[in-house]
């Protein structure tokens, strides 16, 4: 993998929000290699929130799609990204050196001590939003909550803010999460009757 000079934290950061740099590159390359190899994909994770009003930094790119097109893809493509060791669905893009991982539909997502329901997304859930092949938000933020991280759950928050979701939002998600949808929503609130 070619190394490149370290750019500046704030250069990168603008990059990101520009929609250029490392990781938009390789996602860019990777989505046309998976169209050509007509693999059926859809974004989730920290990318994804940019496609619903939340434009917040990340450091890969995370990637669903069905166990047997993986392998179709590590046979097409494999030669060009790099595994990374331990992590056999995390590669680095050798080119840009931008992680994407890979996540498998219908495998359980997130925390697996804490969710034994939620599984990762078909990528037949995928729609299109703001040049994001992704999947609906009610969705995006049952998949942020059942990680159980303070960081997911503040971009939920986050999520509900900036949508002006309403609560009946937690009826389209799984029982597991509507009270944990409830707890971000009301802490949505509170930050916006504070601010006010």
């Amino acid at each position: 993998m070619a190394t490149h000079p370290p750019t500046h934290w704030l250069t990168e950061a603008g990059m990101f929000f520009e929609k250029s740099g490392p990781l938009w590159e390789t996602l860019r390359n990777l989505e046309a290699r998976l169209q050509d190899a007509q693999i059926p994909y859809v974004i989730i994770g920290g990318l994804a929130l940019n496609a619903y009003n939340y434009p917040r930094q990340t450091q890969d790119a995370d990637v669903v799609v069905r166990d047997a097109d993986f392998q179709r893809f590590k046979d097409r493509f494999g030669r060009e990204y790099e595994p990374r060791k331990g992590a056999p669905r995390r590669f680095a893009d050798m080119r840009t050196e931008a992680w994407v991982d890979f996540l498998i539909a219908g495998e359980i997502a997130g925390n697996r001590r804490k969710n034994r329901v939620v599984r990762f997304p078909d990528p037949s859930e995928g729609e299109i939003r703001n040049d994001l092949r992704t999947v609906s938000l009610p969705r995006l933020i049952e998949l942020k909550l059942v990680t159980w991280r303070y960081k997911d759950w503040g971009d939920v928050v986050e999520l509900i803010r900036r949508n002006q979701l309403p609560e009946s939002v937690a009826d389209q998600m799984d029982a597991s999460v509507r009270s944990a949808y409830l707890q971000c929503y009301d802490q949505a609130n509170e930050e916006t009757y504070d601010a006010g």
